[in-house]
């Protein structure tokens, strides 16, 4: 298979700090054998996590050194990096890569359906029958809150409508001005994805992102896409965001969170931990909560899925020993549970955050996997409109920008576009 570009290839420069890693034994092996593993997790590189991590891996596999590279614009440098043969061993799979080119980049771990009677969330990195990716955890994707600022606001439930959510944000502005109700971290160059991924939750519908590909309108009045970017241009709209969202700053937000600086952001669960730990004494006052938005059916779902599937580079001349870093790492390591999510494994222990959310009656969906053969039709078609759901936040920005007067589009207009473009890339990819 012909290797070609990655779309969306990001410029931004990269903040890598590699750090010394310790991975497992190999047989028939005196010396060590060593990998390296490239990840996001660019904060357990300057506070001694990997460190923890490493020490508690070589004590059960000594002969693997496992070196830890670390990159802060993560999606857009390592697709840069996977136009080569040099991205590591072991990789977070970025999430827009489509899965026909599973085969050219990754090495396979197994048939898809015995990994899955063993672990859940495998939809996302699998091809015609074959895993390509395990998750390092599965995610909620909400809202992550600091309640007390609501409650500052007499406002005691965290609203379910984003009419009520408009109206509640709006409180809290009018009791504290220099409160941000709502950031949207406009400038981190990922985070207004979260924005997609409660897609599924917001509509209640398990196969929502598979019927996508057949809907040529998923952005018209009324519809769940629709409403989402909607809710995010007015609160943009009515001035309940950051004052400059060009000049956003993503570590200074988890301060500013757990401080009551800010009241809420679309994140995914995994966030929660860094909120706790940005301000320990207020650690129970940041909680999660689903997308304000009811289902027809009359109920509320917390959408869940992979979150960065660890992948083996087919470069890589160690795939046995990165293999079992692999396992350890979604096997024995607490990596779900200090990232506030899910274990892949299927008997795993739900975190306490989740739980509760559970006892509240909200339903935790995870979407249905694409039919046999169109694993990797979503993907194409959005690539091929340039959308970037899920995947990029251009079309994000471009509706803040609109919102708050940077430019002159409507959002009637944007909408309308984006529903041309999808259904051009449908005909294009499906020739319907």
């Amino acid at each position: 298979m012909k290797k070609t570009l990655l779309k969306f290839v990001s410029l931004l420069s990269v903040g890598a700090m590699a750090m010394p890693l310790h991975v497992m034994p190999i047989a028939h092996a005196e010396d060590q054998v060593e990998i390296t593993f490239i990840n996001h997790k660019t904060d357990w590189a300057g506070d001694g996590t990997w460190d923890r991590y490493l020490e508690e891996f070589n004590a059960v596999h000594p002969n693997i050194k496992v070196n830890i590279e670390t990159i802060t614009d993560y999606a857009g440098q390592v697709k840069t990096r996977m136009n080569s043969d040099q991205y590591g061993d072991v990789l977070m799979i970025p999430g827009d890569i489509s899965p026909v080119d599973y085969a050219t980049f990754f090495e396979p771990l197994g048939d898809k359906e015995e990994l899955s009677k063993k672990y859940i969330g495998l939809n996302d990195r699998s091809f015609e029958g074959v895993q390509y990716g395990l998750p390092s955890q599965m995610n909620a994707t909400g809202m992550v809150v600091n309640m007390q600022v609501f409650r500052d606001a007499g406002i005691e439930t965290f609203p379910t409508t984003p009419e009520d959510f408009i109206a509640a944000l709006k409180t809290i502005k009018e009791k504290n001005p220099e409160v941000s109700p709502l950031y949207t971290n406009y400038a981190a160059g990922w985070t207004l994805s979260n924005w997609d991924f409660v897609r599924a939750g917001a509509s209640g519908n398990y196969d929502f992102t598979n019927e996508m590909t057949t809907d040529k309108e998923p952005f018209a009045d009324g519809k769940t896409m629709n409403k989402i970017y909607k809710l995010l241009y007015d609160v943009a709209k009515e001035g309940l965001i950051e004052a400059d969202p060009t000049t956003t700053d993503w570590e200074q937000s988890k301060v500013d969170l757990a401080n009551g600086k800010i009241g809420v952001m679309v994140l995914g669960s995994w966030a929660i931990p860094q909120m706790q730990a940005a301000n320990p004494d207020n650690a129970e006052n940041i909680e999660f909560h689903p997308f304000p938005m009811v289902a027809e059916d009359g109920k509320q779902y917390l959408p869940v899925g992979g979150d960065y599937n660890y992948g083996i580079s087919v470069h890589s001349e160690h795939k046995e020993e990165a293999r079992i870093f692999i396992d350890w790492m979604v096997n024995e390591s607490p990596y779900a549970e200090d990232n506030g999510g899910l274990p892949a494994l299927i008997d795993g222990e739900y975190p306490a955050a989740l739980k509760s959310i559970q006892e509240a009656g909200i339903t935790l969906l995870e979407e249905n996997p694409a039919p046999e053969g169109k694993e990797s039709l979503f993907s194409d078609i959005n690539n091929e409109s340039e959308l970037g759901i899920g995947s990029t936040d251009i079309e994000k920005q471009r509706i803040i920008d609109a919102a708050v007067g940077n430019t002159s589009e409507t959002f009637e207009d944007m909408m309308a576009e984006f529903n041309q473009r999808w259904a051009d890339a449908i005909e294009v990819v499906s020739g319907n």
